[in-house]
């Protein structure tokens, strides 16, 4: 083995080593976050969203499960980036997408926060990428496919054979 191979080979295990304690160190306030569906008490984590408007058919959002009640309070926010819609404002021209943004406070003593987010009329579908903090580490970041599930053929849907 040449001395190339051989220092390829411990920088390869190096960096693998750090990999593994990367993933190791668990958010010490975060046991669980997910996005999705909200139903029977439970969240769906999802990611793929059917575009659904009446909150009663669906209720989408995300939740916060927390490692032990909290001892202080924690500021928990958020930023969900959507492409831009085909009714943007000639203000948005130039911007490939817009990203809402919000926060609140987990109290004092919560185990569990769980925050719905609306889907409004004229949001455009496709890529929504969803971040999430908590005392301003990252506890949940990816891409959630947003569609409209009247689009889908009928066998997809449940509707055919």
């Amino acid at each position: 083995m040449t001395a190339t191979r051989a220092s390829l080979m411990v920088l390869m295990i190096g960096l693998g080593a750090l990999r593994c304690s990367a993933k190791s160190d668990p958010d010490p306030l975060v046991e669980r976050a997910a996005f999705g569906v909200f139903f029977g008490g439970q969240i769906q984590d999802r990611k793929q969203l059917a575009f659904e408007l009446d909150p009663a058919q669906q209720s989408t959002g995300f939740r916060i499960d927390f490692r032990a009640p909290l001892k202080r309070a924690v500021q928990v926010s958020w930023e969900i980036a959507r492409p831009l819609g085909a009714h943007a404002r000639p203000a948005d021209a130039g911007a490939d997408q817009v990203v809402e943004v919000g926060q609140v406070v987990a109290r004092v003593g919560e185990t569990r926060l769980d925050v719905p987010v609306l889907l409004r009329r004229g949001q455009a579908l496709g890529a929504w990428h969803v971040r999430v903090k908590v005392d301003a580490r990252v506890v949940l970041e990816r891409d959630v496919q947003v569609f409209d599930v009247r689009a889908l053929p009928a066998r997809e849907r449940g509707g055919g054979t």
